[in-house]
């Protein structure tokens, strides 16, 4: 059986750092729809039903490009990129799962 070690602390509404023991993570979203990237560096989505304890995660797949540029560390990239994109709908979802609860 494996030992497994996980903490979870709100930075920000929404904002969640993720500590394990193989590293440090971050996600970002509402209850039951987060985006992230984990310890290891690849992102991904989680999608549960809260309470349940039901959860899907689905990593992003990363391109050949990005791939290579990680690999080589060669000049830095003024595109958004994946991760980029995740946090934005990170913070999209953390906006309107705080809207809903300043609305009620």
């Amino acid at each position: 059986m494996g030992f497994r070690l996980q903490r979870s602390i709100k930075v920000l509404p929404g904002v969640r750092l993720n500590l394990s023991k193989s590293g440090v993570g971050i996600s970002a979203g509402v209850r039951g729809l987060r985006v992230g990237r984990d310890a290891a560096g690849h992102t991904y989505t989680s999608v549960g039903i809260p309470g349940t304890g039901i959860s899907s995660r689905h990593y992003f797949r990363q391109s050949p490009s990005e791939a290579s540029a990680r690999r080589t560390a060669s000049r830095p990239d003024n595109s958004i990129g994946t991760f980029g994109i995740a946090v934005l709908i990170g913070i999209a979802a953390a906006a309107i799962g705080l809207a809903s609860l300043l609305l009620k």
